[in-house]
């Protein structure tokens, strides 16, 4: 008998992926990203159009609150963040650095954003760093149609991913660091190449956010598209019109 094969974008494989990498995601995400990550992730956010002082939003796919201090930055002590992701080991770790942090305008919401029911116009942003691509297509029209959704007319929102760049002489190098860099820094330093080569199967497959741009559009939302690096990582930030209809 034929062995099913594995649905790598079904919720729970995500999920079981994050939990087994939530002890070495961090370290593994700087280390192999040679720290473009983390300037990535401001310029991100950065690209967030203007919000209010007091905005409350959604960090989706947080992860472990890599992203917490430059959205904090930008909504300021008065904002509200609501960090939400599948994972429940991601989740944990997130937990214990809001300890350290010790601030109140940061809640996690565990949950997995396409199933949840998050109340319709009822956020000022939403933003995601390095969340997208362990969404097929489906999915990602599912997410665009649900950030339309959350957002209050006026509303803003910014998204980024590691992406597939179109230069033909940066593409062999980057794939070469997607299928063989991240795994080998994955087995060497951390002991765990499979999941870690799936993380460059997801990039791959991804390709970048252009995709993604065509569904906030088709959902009514006022969507750019953006490249970072010669296109090493793409993004989208817009908002929602305030004579947004349903």
């Amino acid at each position: 008998m034929k062995k099913a094969s594995t649905d790598i974008y079904d919720p729970q494989y995500v999920k079981g992926m994050f939990d087994r990498m939530s002890k070495t995601y961090g370290t593994a995400n700087y280390l192999s990203s040679f720290g473009f990550t983390e300037r990535w992730r401001r310029q991100c956010i950065s690209d967030l159009p203007p919000i209010g002082s007091q905005a409350k939003g959604y960090d989706l796919m947080s992860g472990m609150g890599e992203a917490w201090g430059v959205i904090q930055r930008k909504v300021g002590s008065q904002g509200q963040i609501i960090a939400v992701d599948i994972s429940d080991e991601m989740n944990r770790k997130a937990g214990e650095r809001l300890q350290q942090l010790k601030v109140k305008n940061i809640t996690l919401q565990p949950l997995d954003v396409l199933q949840g029911e998050l109340k319709g116009n009822s956020v000022d942003f939403v933003v995601s760093t390095f969340g997208i691509k362990t969404f097929n297509v489906v999915q990602q029209q599912r997410l665009a149609q649900q950030i339309a959704h959350v957002l209050a007319p006026g509303g803003a929102f910014a998204l980024i991913e590691i992406s597939k760049p179109n230069s033909w002489l940066l593409k062999p190098f980057y794939m070469f660091y997607l299928k063989v860099i991240i795994p080998f820094i994955g087995r060497v330093f951390l002991g765990n190449a499979t999941d870690y080569q799936m993380l460059g199967k997801y990039c791959s497959d991804f390709g970048d956010a252009r995709q993604f741009h065509r569904f906030l559009l088709e959902a009514g939302l006022d969507a750019h598209f953006k490249t970072y690096f010669f296109g090493c990582a793409t993004g989208v930030f817009g908002t929602k019109q305030l004579s947004f209809s349903s």
